[in-house]
């Protein structure tokens, strides 16, 4: 398989630091760039690395509408 990875060493990073990584790499608030990241990778099945982008977007979206009614 192909090391084409989003984020070298992704397993490793904290939620900030994959956080920081993400906005690096796109430039954009953080919740689209967490999501920008786990949509590169979304093509690649059950690809460990997108379960990994797309948790912390979904972590990211529920913090933002925390105290919402």
């Amino acid at each position: 398989m192909k090391n084409d990875r989003v984020v070298e060493d992704w397993e490793t990073l904290t939620d900030g630091e994959a956080i920081e990584a993400a906005t690096e790499r796109h430039g954009k608030d953080p919740t689209t760039s967490v999501a920008d990241c786990a949509f590169e990778v979304s093509g690649r099945g059950e690809d460990p690395e997108y379960r990994f982008w797309f948790d912390l977007f979904l972590r990211l979206l529920k913090n933002d509408h925390v105290g919402w009614a």
